[in-house]
């Protein structure tokens, strides 16, 4: 069992350093450089915007360009290794433009070695000088580390070159991890060296123009360092380093990218990029930090805010030609300053695990009880046989609870380091078991009883059940009945009458006959109402015989018209059951229409027939330019409304194809 605490420490702020490299080209030497430092902690730099002024920056500390390797562990480094040790965590990145000396500062030569080099060798030294003390002689010391790079967004492992991407994820503690990443526990330096300089030549470097051997990728060294108590209070302390190399940000006009060179510029630059807004959301307090914008800021969530002490080593170039990329770097090295982060000692406690008991001299009787037992894998047994009756009894009471509970009494006995809580209810749970397996005589008579209760359940159900379906018989033989006087008052409504020509004998294919389906025979003539009225009452009505009747024979008068023959005897036929609607009505609701598209909104537009959004929209704007509508033809003028469109809309929403026509 392990407990795991964190034991928050006071909030730091991001230490920065600025380290300046020296001139490399023998042409430049000559000429003065547009950086300068002032002191051990502040450096002017050109004003751009006024040659004749510079601007200052203040930082923790400055290196100039005589600076050496060790200065730079000795202030930035070794401090934040000791922290290590005592279960927190600490980041160390490098940071500026192309060719400023980021992975030499990190890596350095067999000569010079740099930061990474230095940073485990301190942690094996520290290691070794707590276990010569007296006070450090019951803790275990383990050391491993894991090496990938970030390479156009996606994830590589160094150290096991797997051709992936690997995923990044976050545990329940919000502490950033990488599945499926390799690790390798190391000893020594020389460990280390034999297994890091070969994942090394993994990372992607190309040249360009300004460098030779240009970092393509973001590569990160994590160290795990491991403090384990073997004594009480059984505590464990794990320590995180993360040892970061930023790529460069590139100017391609300069650098001379092209194709792939140019798309691992725009990856290297994009990921810088979010990385300043991370910086700038912090400073401000914004509730909102983009860390998953890209899987640089996503893998530094811990150092930036979070739960790390953090340094970062600004690297400029003194040249003139690389002003503004200096310019840029200090100022983002300047804003990080801001940055507070709140490390915590992560600490887990572990029990160790119970150890078994040394076995007692048994007596004769319980080997044989032993030898004669049946198996514990037979999930049912007799109750009888459950009994222990051949151990010799040493008190009333135990002899008691040992024939009751022989299930979890052997386990009891075995683990002499349960808890009280464990122990109490293991023993409910065997009073339980025993219960359900031997009830008393009055739990016989309650089950009795609850079985009598359920026979009279049963019988009523039945009873119901029978009655259920008697309610059912009879509702469909009222449903039959229902259905034939339906039958007889259909039969009793009286049918449409047509006045027709005796004279004529055709009769039209077209037209639908009488209610029974037999075809009827109508002249050669065209059918059309006096009357109709355009009002609908939507109200529902009460289903009665006179209602029906109203339903079934609309007040529609009919009569003949004369047809008009063609000179060689053919007659023409027009339209056949051509309604006519009232004219007050409908010049009243013409009128109503007209008030609408000249006042209505866009949502009262969509209220007529076939306009929607769209429609209403181009109605709404054709007025407010054009004036209003004086019919409703005049919407074939809105543009964007066809011809078919607008006899659709005047159709349905006048119910006459006459009038649409008009």
């Amino acid at each position: 069992m392990s407990d795991s605490t964190s034991v928050s420490g006071t909030p730091t702020r991001m230490k920065v350093a600025v380290r300046l490299r020296p001139v490399l080209k023998q042409d430049d030497k000559d000429k003065e450089p547009c950086v300068r430092g002032l002191d051990a902690t502040s450096l002017e730099i050109w004003n751009w915007r006024d040659t004749k002024q510079t601007i200052k920056y203040n930082f923790d500390v400055f290196f100039d360009a005589t600076s050496r390797q060790q200065d730079i562990h000795e202030k930035c480094v070794k401090p934040l290794m000791a922290k290590a040790l005592r279960g927190q965590n600490a980041s160390i990145f490098a940071y500026g433009p192309t060719g400023a000396g980021k992975t030499h500062t990190m890596l350095g030569t067999v000569e010079r070695p740099g930061i990474i080099p230095r940073a485990v060798n301190d942690i094996f030294r520290l290691i070794n000088k707590q276990k010569l003390n007296a006070g450090d002689a019951q803790w275990m010391y383990s050391l491993s580390f894991s090496y990938l790079e970030i390479y156009q967004e996606k994830v590589y492992d160094l150290l096991e070159v797997k051709g992936q991407d690997l995923p990044i994820r976050e545990d329940r503690d919000r502490t950033i991890f990488i599945p499926n990443l390799a690790e390798r526990v190391i000893t020594s330096l020389e460990e280390f060296h034999d297994l890091f300089v070969p994942a090394s030549k993994n990372r992607t470097t190309a040249a360009t123009k300004l460098n030779s051997r240009s970092s393509r990728s973001h590569s990160i060294l994590l160290l795990k360092v491991v403090k384990k108590q073997e004594a009480p209070p059984y505590k464990k302390q794990i320590g995180k380093v993360y040892l970061i190399d930023l790529a460069g940000s590139e100017n391609n006009k300069r650098t001379g990218n092209r194709g792939i060179r140019l798309k691992e510029s725009g990856a290297i630059n994009t990921s810088l990029f979010v990385l300043g807004q991370v910086v700038d959301a912090l400073n401000q307090g914004l509730g909102r930090v983009p860390y998953r914008d890209s899987k640089l800021t996503r893998l530094l969530q811990d150092s930036l805010g979070g739960s790390a002490h953090a340094c970062m080593i600004t690297n400029i170039a003194p040249e003139e030609s690389n002003y503004m990329e200096t310019y840029t770097a200090l100022n983002f090295a300047s804003k990080s300053r801001h940055i507070v982060n709140k490390p915590f000692t992560n600490e887990i406690t572990e029990r160790p695990t119970a150890q078994r008991p040394a076995k007692r001299s048994s007596s004769g009787e319980e080997r044989h009880q032993a030898a004669s037992s049946p198996p514990r894998k037979k999930a049912k047994r007799d109750s009888n046989e459950q009994k222990v009756t051949n151990r010799p009894e040493s008190a009333e009471g135990s002899t008691k609870q040992q024939e009751n509970a022989p299930f979890l009494s052997p386990l009891l006995r075995r683990q002499a380091n349960f808890e009280e809580s464990m122990k109490s209810r293991l023993q409910a749970l065997e009073n339980n078991i025993m219960t359900r397996l031997n009830p008393p005589a009055n739990q016989g008579q309650a089950h009795q009883s609850h079985d009598l209760q359920n026979r009279q359940i049963l019988e009523q159900l039945k009873e119901s059940s029978k009655q259920l379906s008697q309610l059912q018989k009879q509702n469909s033989k009222f449903h039959q009945v229902l259905a034939n006087s339906r039958m007889k008052d259909q039969d009793h409504l009286p049918q449409r009458k047509i006045s027709s020509d005796p004279s004529t004998k055709k009769t039209s294919s077209g037209v639908a006959g009488s209610s029974l389906g037999q075809p009827a025979t109508l002249p050669k003539a065209v059918v059309k109402p006096l009357t109709m009225s355009t009002q609908h009452n939507f109200a529902p009505q009460p289903t009665t015989k006179s209602n029906l009747l109203k339903r079934r024979a609309p007040d529609v008068q009919f009569m003949k018209i004369k047809t008009c023959d063609d000179p060689k005897g053919k007659s023409l036929k027009e339209n056949a059951h051509q309604l006519q609607p009232n004219p007050e009505l409908q010049a009243k609701h013409t009128a109503e229409i007209i008030h609408l598209l000249n006042t209505g909104s866009v949502k009262q537009l969509k209220s007529l027939q076939s306009v929607g959004e769209k429609r209403a929209q181009l109605i709404r704007s054709w007025r407010q330019m054009f004036g209003e509508f004086t019919t409703i033809s005049d919407l074939k003028k809105v543009n964007g409304l066809p011809s078919k469109t607008v006899d659709a809309i005047i159709r349905n929403n006048l119910l006459c194809q006459g009038i649409a026509k008009g």
